[in-house]
């Protein structure tokens, strides 16, 4: 018979664990000039992808949604 936890993947080994050290945060790059532009060049980069989604949802709101008349409306 199968068992259900055939099915579904195993818990990852302590090995694999081992190898996502290196994704740890580096504080002495945040600090340095590189990491600070970077970080301004991201908080940016999300200001900027929200001010162009706001626009964009503003612009279908008035101009491409569908309108009712009375003529349509029955």
């Amino acid at each position: 018979m199968f068992n259900a936890w055939d099915c579904r993947e195993r818990p990852p080994e302590e090995g694999a664990a081992a190898g996502l050290q290196g994704f740890g945060v580096d504080k002495n790059f945040l600090s340095s000039l590189k990491g600070i532009l970077l970080e301004t060049e991201l908080v940016f980069g999300i200001i900027l992808v929200s001010v162009f989604a706001y626009d964009a949802f503003k612009i279908y709101r008035t101009e491409l949604m569908p309108r009712t008349t009375e003529g349509d409306q029955q």
